[in-house]
C-alpha cells in the first residue's frame, strides 16, 4: 500500500474512506483512528480538555487553540523522547526565525514521568498536557481531532502539528514512531508555509517601521 506523511493506509470502508491507518512502534504496527488534519482545515469541533501538566494552569481546549501559532508534538510516551531536545526544543530550533508562537507537548504520561522530563529540560517554555487522568470524551475527542487515537488503547501516536488560529499549517504523523530525523523538515515547512501567507510591502525601505 501507498504511504503518507500519516501513515499507511489500509482497506477502505464504504464511501472510500480509510478504515485506519498503520504506523510502525519497534517492532509493533498500531492501527491509528480519524483523519490526519489537512492543512487549510479547521481543527475539528469535538469537545477535549486535556488536563495541564506543566508551565499550564488551564486545560488543553479546541477553543485555546483558536488564537496565535500554536506548534504540537503528541507523544505515545513521553520517557521514549524525554533526552530528544531536537524532538521536543521546538521553540529553540525556531528563536529568531517566526514570529509569536506557542509549543505544546501531549503525552498520555503519569505525574513522575513529567517530572522527569522537567528534570532534562528545567528551562524549555513549551506547555505540557497529559491524557493520562482525562476523561473517556477528551481521549476519544482530542485523538481523533488530530488523528493520532491508536485503536483499542488509550495513548496516542507521535504526530507534529502547526496550527494559525484554529487553522492547520501542516501536520505529519510518521510512520516509524521512534524516528524524529522528519523534525527539522517539518519546521522549516511550516516556516515556508507561513512565510508565504504574510503580505510583502511595496517599500522595501518600510519594513520594520512603525
Amino acid at each position: 500500500m501507498p504511504s503518507d506523511r500519516g501513515g499507511r493506509a489500509q482497506p477502505r470502508a464504504a464511501g472510500g474512506l480509510p478504515k485506519y491507518r498503520v504506523v510502525q512502534l519497534n517492532e509493533t504496527s498500531l492501527r491509528l483512528l480519524g483523519r490526519l488534519p489537512q492543512p487549510g482545515e479547521r481543527l475539528a469541533t469535538r469537545p477535549f480538555s486535556v488536563p495541564p501538566a506543566r508551565n499550564a494552569t488551564s486545560p488543553l481546549t479546541r477553543a485555546s487553540m483558536d488564537d496565535g501559532l500554536v506548534l504540537m508534538a503528541t507523544l505515545p510516551n513521553l520517557g521514549r523522547y524525554v533526552r530528544a531536545a531536537h524532538l521536543l526544543d521546538f521553540e529553540k530550533r525556531l528563536t529568531g526565525r517566526l514570529g509569536e508562537f506557542r509549543t505544546v507537548h501531549v503525552s498520555t504520561d503519569e505525574a513522575s514521568i513529567w517530572a522527569e522530563f522537567n528534570h532534562f529540560h528545567p528551562g524549555l517554555a513549551a506547555e505540557g498536557y497529559s491524557l493520562f487522568d482525562a476523561d473517556e470524551e477528551t481521549v476519544s475527542g482530542f485523538g481523533l481531532s488530530f488523528g493520532v487515537a491508536l485503536e483499542g488503547h488509550g495513548r496516542i501516536a507521535h504526530g507534529l502539528f502547526a496550527l494559525l488560529n484554529g487553522v492547520f499549517v501542516a501536520a505529519e504523523v510518521p510512520f516509524d514512531q521512534l524516528d524524529v530525523t522528519g523534525v527539522e523538515p517539518f519546521l522549516d515547512r511550516v516556516e515556508r508555509l507561513l512565510a508565504a501567507r504574510l503580505p510583502v510591502p511595496s517599500d522595501p525601505a518600510a519594513v520594520g517601521a512603525p
